[in-house]
């Protein structure tokens, strides 16, 4: 299994490309898709899927150019509504990677309500996982951004409460 982590200093996001012998599956991808191409391409991989963790508010992702070029199936929760062509990913479900590696869903809502994790097992064991905006290294996501806007929104003080049960219930 192979784990690939990519920056974007501007916008300080990282998106990550998990490549396991079914394909590369890619994670909040930002707006320009030919680092996550170019990238498939030296794996001898193809892009099999995307997965959102939230929508964002502070970057366009690149998810419809990658399915469009690749044919790659976009994941995200079913609370999002996507109005998109997707597959729901929600608590429990899973992405087989191949070799032992699945993807698994957490939803983790905090910083958005449809917020998920995914968590990286290989061989039954836990070994990465990612939060999108949830959880930072000695931070949270905010939860007062989704108050008022996108199609599912959510009081800046439920929102706490949920990030509260989030980052415990999956420790």
């Amino acid at each position: 299994m192979k784990i690939r982590q990519f920056e974007d200093k501007a916008l300080a996001h990282f998106s990550y490309a998990i490549t396991g012998p079914n394909g590369t599956v890619l994670v909040d991808p930002g707006r320009d898709p030919l680092p996550y191409l170019e990238h498939a391409a030296a794996e001898g991989s193809n892009i099999t899927g995307v997965i959102e963790t939230h929508p964002h508010a502070d970057f366009v992702s690149s998810h419809l150019e990658i399915h469009k070029a690749m044919g790659a199936t976009l994941y995200c929760s079913r609370i999002l509504e996507a109005t998109y062509p997707h597959t729901t990913f929600d608590e429990g479900n899973t992405i087989d990677l191949g070799g032992g590696a699945i993807l698994k869903a957490l939803n983790t809502p905090g910083h958005s309500p449809d917020s998920i994790s995914i968590v990286l097992e290989e061989n039954g064991t836990p070994t990465a996982v990612f939060t999108g905006d949830t959880l930072f290294i000695g931070d949270c996501g905010r939860p007062d951004l989704r108050e008022n806007t996108g199609k599912v929104s959510a009081k800046r003080e439920a929102l706490a409460k949920d990030m509260y049960h989030s980052l415990r219930k999956n420790s």
